[in-house]
């Protein structure tokens, strides 16, 4: 029987990405992101818990994550939507604690808004939108890394 490990996030990037190439050629462009929740406790006290995913995207994603990157548009702060594929993955940290990290493959992603607005007339691209690997749009040579968002 088979399994789906699906997930979707809203969230900030942590720091910029960085376009790395396997030993094959094969582009990847990994950053990190933190996604927030925000609640009010018993007490009526603000809390406020921050998950951190590391990102990672692939082939056709990843080129136009590392042409977004170059571009000046997928920055530190800036908040995007990834969609794709969760692995919870253990390790020691050099203090010898276990640890988990929460890696995504991304297999779709879009640019939404500045961090809190604060710099909204930036001129980034907000229909801006990853492909996805191994699609038909790869064998038609069709470019579509914007598509047009109807709200």
């Amino acid at each position: 029987m088979a399994g789906v490990s699906k997930i979707t996030l809203i969230g900030n990037l942590g720091r910029d990405p960085e376009t790395r190439y396997t030993p094959n050629g094969t582009m990847n462009v990994q950053f990190t992101m933190a996604v927030s929740r925000r609640w009010n406790d018993q007490a009526g006290q603000q809390q406020e818990r921050t998950t951190w995913f590391r990102v990672t995207g692939w082939a056709k994603t990843a080129e136009t994550m590392d042409r977004l990157t170059q571009e000046g548009y997928l920055v530190k702060g800036k908040q995007i939507y990834v969609s794709g594929t969760l692995e919870a993955r253990e390790y020691t940290d050099q203090n010898g604690q276990l640890r988990t990290s929460l890696d995504v493959r991304a297999d779709d992603f879009q640019l939404l808004g500045q961090r809190g607005d604060a710099e909204g007339g930036s001129g980034a691209p907000q229909g801006a939108r990853g492909q996805r690997s191994g699609g038909a749009e790869e064998d038609s040579g069709d470019n579509r890394d914007f598509d047009e968002v109807p709200f």
